[in-house]
């Protein structure tokens, strides 16, 4: 045979050689690059927090600037990596899109992970965090975990940080942390933080200088002297803006029993009577809880007014803006077509009938009233006018018709004003009955 029939077949042998030998190198290569991969999966030494990424915060803001989604290539680790990793970022990135993200076993690891860390470790976390590109309501969750934990590791940090969070007035998962906790545990520390933040301005916010976030935290000074310096809480107290006062309730929903009483004398002194019976009745201070509901035995709710020697007029108050609170439910239920439940609102009256007759009449014109304001259409004037004429003919008092023709006087409630004058008709007290007809004027 002639060379030249033999030269095709030897190419071929030449090409297929070379491209056996590239294909070995690419998967030589892949391997190498997963195993590389793996390693740093599995290595500590690219945690958020280790020393060499380490950065001074300083006084610097760390609020979550906007959100950002993680790329669609990310690698995400194996199970058996998620139960034992101590690496926080890829832990962070790997849970960012999962369904459910607060149950996944990604999350749980970033909890323990959290509990175990020191202040500087955690904080630090905390920080590099916002440079990681994590959805909103993930990285919101995440920060109020780990602030948890920096409120017994970094406590100056963390409430600055609720600050900050809470800044634009909205409300933030996580609040504003337990600052009475901090307070009980080290008074002077946590005293000293707050003085430096009154003098820095960090409160001072708004036009007026009276920043709510200034609410939660002179709140727990208030809770924490009632009863060795009665006099300082009172001073606090009045210092709160009128508009501001009403929140102090959202923060000491859970009065000690040996505070009780010191509170209850506290309020008298500082807020008018439907104020601070408004606050009461959302914490703790009455073992009776004055809710929406009737359907408990009323001599429960008395031994419970009686143990603070609740007057009169307290009564009244607790209970009209607990039966208010009842008829605003039934005013949003009925919006939407629902039923006004007259015969609820007659198990709620005769409720209160049974804690304090004496009452009964301006808690059940109080709550009619509501019902109107909230609701405000032909319906619900039907509906108010009748009942109001039905109680009037079963017994009822003339305070009962109070609060609606007053509020049709007013313009707080749309009732018409010849209807009101109908009601004031009614009225038994002649002198009160001109001054509210001389109103509808």
């Amino acid at each position: 045979m002639k060379l030249i029939h033999g030269l095709p077949p030897l190419v071929a042998l030449v090409i297929a050689a070379s491209w056996l030998t590239t294909l070995r190198r690419s998967t030589d290569a892949v391997k190498q690059e997963n195993a590389v991969m793996r390693e740093r999966l599995a290595s500590p030494r690219t945690s958020s927090f280790s020393r060499e990424n380490r950065s001074d915060p300083g006084l610097k803001s760390v609020r979550a600037r906007r959100e950002r989604k993680a790329p669609d290539n990310l690698i995400k680790p194996p199970d058996d990596w998620v139960s034992t990793s101590r690496d926080w970022t890829q832990l962070v990135l790997f849970n960012n899109d999962e369904e459910g993200y607060q149950y996944t076993a990604a999350f749980k690891r970033l909890e323990t992970l959290a509990s175990e860390m020191s202040g500087e470790e955690l904080t630090r976390a905390y920080v590099d965090m916002q440079a990681l590109p994590v959805h909103a309501p993930f990285r919101n969750y995440l920060e109020s975990v780990m602030l948890k934990e920096l409120e017994k590791k970094n406590p100056e940090f963390a409430f600055s940080q609720y600050i900050e969070r809470n800044q634009d007035g909205g409300a933030v998962l996580g609040g504003y942390g337990q600052f009475d906790q901090w307070l009980a545990r080290d008074p002077d520390a946590a005293t000293n933080w707050y003085e430096r933040q009154l003098a820095a301005g960090t409160f001072d916010k708004s036009l007026d200088g009276n920043s709510p976030a200034r609410v939660p935290f002179e709140s727990a000074f208030i809770m924490s002297l009632i009863d060795s310096d009665p006099t300082a809480a009172e001073q606090i107290m009045n210092n709160f803006p009128p508009d501001l006062r009403g929140r102090f309730g959202d923060y000491v929903d859970v009065v000690p029993k040996e505070k009780r009483q010191s509170l209850v004398d506290l309020l008298r002194k500082t807020m008018p009577t439907e104020e601070y019976m408004a606050l009461l009745r959302e914490t703790s201070v009455f073992e009776y809880n004055f809710i929406i509901e009737y359907n408990s035995d009323p001599e429960d709710a008395k031994r419970s007014l009686d143990r603070f020697a609740v007057t009169p007029e307290e009564r009244t108050a607790l209970l009209a803006d607990q039966f208010s609170e009842f008829a605003a439910y039934r005013a949003m239920r009925a919006s939407g077509g629902g039923d006004p439940r007259r015969d609820e609102f007659d198990a709620n009256r005769k409720w209160v009938q049974a804690v304090d007759p004496s009452s009964a009449d301006r808690a059940t014109g109080a709550a009619l009233q509501t019902f109107l304001k909230k609701l405000n259409d032909p319906e619900s004037h039907d509906f108010v006018e009748r009942t109001a004429l039905d109680y009037l003919d079963s017994g009822a008092g003339d305070e009962l018709l109070i609060p609606l023709i007053e509020g049709s006087a007013n313009g707080s409630n749309t009732f018409p004003k010849d209807r009101a004058r109908g009601l004031a008709n009614r009225i038994t007290d002649v002198t009160l009955r001109n001054e509210l007809l001389q109103k509808l004027n």
